[in-house]
Formats: structure tokens, sequence, C-alpha cells
């Protein structure tokens, strides 16, 4: 099992805490949305006492229009066109099935809109029913009462409601993150812990494939980034080129010198080396003076210009070799670029193990590529 990253378990902190905050906010919405809902129900609520309201707004517009109606009725057919629409809207606002059921007087009051109606639509100068509109309006005064207690009584009981709810979200909210605190800490301890054990097997892994005089990686390593490489190649884009070089005389330089001295060349001659190598470039020991290096992404001038370089870099250790013709230490180099075709591992060394072997039969102290014929080198 994979361990949690620090991440991820900072990530489950806070989805854990939103999740279960809007959790209990969302139960408690929905046992605080019955008495909203209570309030704008349209049988009791709000949008039922709008009804009597607009139906009052509506007989109320009409009295502006009686004193010019009864002062010259003959000429204001437009006025009385509006106060019949007034009329039939007030009527049509205060004739709904549960005003009847529920308050007597508004049958009454229906009765009286309608006589008013009738007294406007005959025309002529009569007297306006004020009488019938006072308890018309005294039956409206009735109704909105009687809601407004409703309402008050419903909104009551939803902020006692609200206030519960908003008490028992609280304890839950802090329930909530006490819990989530405490899987984080859980989470964090795991993850330190899986960290000190991913370093320490990282650290093993390292040692494992790391020469411990070069410090270059060792053959294991170079096996296993072969079998990379030949697993991806030829799809892979990138240019690739193999570059082997040996120590020349190595075996004449540590019987006169001593093998102290020659883990001593060694180190410098791959520091020299690993000074040169530009970034996505591997480094191995292939063994004894023999090493190894898988570049990525260079073209093949750029590769021999690179291995040339090495060989001067080498030379300007000035590394006294009485055994050898110039009488520095100095190495061969071999430099193989992949074509776009399947490769085996053992196919890959042996090609650039060939074109080092021409180096040494030519003299060494040279870099021969597969471009090379063997009288140039």
């Amino acid at each position: 099992m994979n361990k949690p990253s620090r991440t991820l378990s900072f990530i489950s902190l806070t989805l854990l805490s939103v999740v279960f905050t809007l959790t209990l906010a969302l139960l408690n919405t929905v046992r605080f949305d019955d008495s909203l809902r209570a309030i704008f129900n349209r049988d009791h609520g709000l949008y039922d006492q709008a009804l009597s309201e607009r139906s009052q707004s509506y007989l109320l517009n009409v009295l502006p229009l009686m004193e010019p109606l009864q002062s010259e009725p003959s000429d204001r057919d437009d006025l009385r066109a509006r106060a019949l629409e007034q009329l039939d809207l007030a009527y049509a606002y205060l004739n709904v099935g549960r005003y009847l059921e529920r308050y007597a007087c508004v049958s009454i009051s229906l009765e009286q809109i309608l006589l008013l109606r009738e007294r406007v639509a005959e025309g002529g100068n009569q007297p306006f029913l004020f009488d019938e509109l006072s308890q018309v309006l005294s039956c409206y005064s009735l109704i909105n009462r009687n809601q407004n207690e409703l309402k008050a009584n419903m909104i009551e009981r939803a902020l006692v409601a609200s206030r519960s709810n908003q008490f028992w979200m609280n304890v839950g909210i802090i329930v909530v993150y006490a819990l989530a605190i405490m899987l984080w800490f859980l989470l964090e301890l795991q993850h330190r812990r899986g960290h000190k054990s991913e370093t320490e097997k990282k650290a093993w892994q390292n040692r494992a494939m790391t020469d411990h005089l070069t410090s270059t990686y060792n053959r294991m390593a170079l096996h296993e980034s072969l079998e990379n490489l030949v697993s991806e190649w030829p799809d892979s884009q990138n240019t690739v080129g193999l570059v082997f070089y040996d120590i020349d005389h190595f075996k004449q330089f540590n019987d006169t010198f001593g093998h102290v001295a020659g883990d001593d060349a060694l180190r410098d001659v791959t520091a020299a080396v690993n000074a040169l190598l530009p970034g996505h470039t591997e480094h191995f020991r292939f063994g004894g003076e023999e090493f190894f290096i898988v570049n990525h992404g260079q073209s093949h001038a750029e590769v021999v210009k690179l291995a040339e370089q090495m060989l001067a870099a080498v030379q300007d250790l000035n590394i006294h070799h009485p055994k050898s013709t110039t009488g520095i230490l100095t190495v061969s180099v071999g430099v193989y670029m992949l074509e776009q075709r399947e490769y085996s591992v053992d196919e890959l060394i042996k090609k650039v193990d060939q074109l080092l072997y021409v180096a040494k039969q030519h003299g060494r102290n040279r870099v021969v590529d597969e471009f090379v014929s063997h009288e140039e080198a």
C-alpha cells in the first residue's frame, strides 16, 4: 500500500471538514425548511395574504373615480370602464376558496362588491354605497389581522427552531473539526513514518546502484538503464548516444604505483569526466577501468565533441604514467549513436565495445565512432 503524501493528508483534512460541515448544514436546513415553507405557503402564508391585499388595493382604486363619475356621468365612459375593471379585479382576488371557507365575511363582501359594480355600470347620479364599501374594508382588515397573527406564530416557531439548529450545528462542526484534525494527525504520522522508510529505502537502493570508489553508477544500474532504454526504443523521440571509455595501460599504472594510486587516478578521471557531462546523461562504471556513458538528447556531432572533451580533460590532469607512450594517463573512447530499430542490451554494449576496441587497436588516446573507418582511426 502506498504511503499517503503530505498533500493528500491536507486535502483529506479539508475535504472531510467541508463534507461534514455541509452535511450538518444541509440536515439543519431541511429541518428548518418546513418552517420556511409554512410562512410562504399558498394556503396560509405570505402568498395567501397578498391576494387579499391586492383585492383591497383594487377596490380602493375605485374611490378617486367616483366623484367625477357622479358629477358628469355622461362624459365619463372611460372612467367607468376603469372603475369596472378595478372592481372585477377586486372581486377575483377575494373570491378564493380558502377565504370563503375560513372567513364568513368574505361571501358578504363579494356580494357587496358586485352591488357596487352594478351601481357603477348603471351610471347616472346614484349614491355610492359607502356603507357596503366600509364592510368590505373591515373584512379585509380581519383577514390581514388573522394572517399576520398566523405568520407571527410561524416566525416565532421558526426562530426557536433556528436557534436550536444553530446550536447543534455548531456542536457538530466542532466535533467534525476535532475528528478531522485527529485524522490529519494520524495521516501525518503515517506520512512521516512512510517518508522515513522511503528515504531509507532510496538510500539503500542508491548504495546498491552506486560504485563506492568513483561514485558513478555501477554495472547493475547500467543494465537496468539499458533495459529501460531498449523497452522504449525506437518509439522514443530523443536521440541517444553511447560512450564507452577505458583508461589506457591501467594495469601497468597499478603495477608501477600501486592500487592506492590507481584508485586515486580512477576518482580523478571520473571527476573530470563528470564535470563535462550535460543533463540527462548517466555515468556508469562498467568494470575495472572501463566506464560507460548514456547520453540523451544530443546529436551525433555533439556526442563526439563531448568524447573529445573527455579525452582532453583526462590529459589535462597530467597524471604521470611512465608506461604510456605519451608519458601521462590517457583514455580511449568509443561512440555509438542508436538507430531507429530495435536492440537488445547485449547488442548495444557489443556495438560500442567494438568501437572502443578499434580505438585501442589504433594507438589509444583517441575517439572512434561508427562513421570512422579503421584506417582513419
